[in-house]
């Protein structure tokens, strides 16, 4: 499963990230880390995100925890900076 992955840590909820996404339409999804280890394996998982077309895509901490951002964007290649916009 091709992806990109940045591990961002630690993050206290209302933390916020903007990703800037320029190539391809792409899913973002903030998730956990261990709903990134259940993506990896193919298991159920759960993630704050969806389908975009259109950046800068603001997401949300929803509360304290350890987080990962993932973009899939299939086949197509994709362009992505992450930025933490609120902490």
């Amino acid at each position: 499963m091709e992806h990109l992955y940045w591990d961002l840590g630690s993050f206290a909820g209302g933390a916020q990230f903007e990703v800037n996404l320029r190539g391809s339409t792409a899913r973002v999804c903030l998730m956990e880390g261990e709903h990134y280890q259940a993506y990896l394996d193919g298991d159920e998982y759960e993630y704050y995100g969806g389908f975009w077309d259109v950046s800068p895509v603001v997401l949300e901490v929803p509360y304290d925890g350890f987080w990962c951002l993932v973009v899939d964007s299939n086949i197509q290649r994709v362009s992505v900076e992450v930025t933490q916009i609120f902490d």
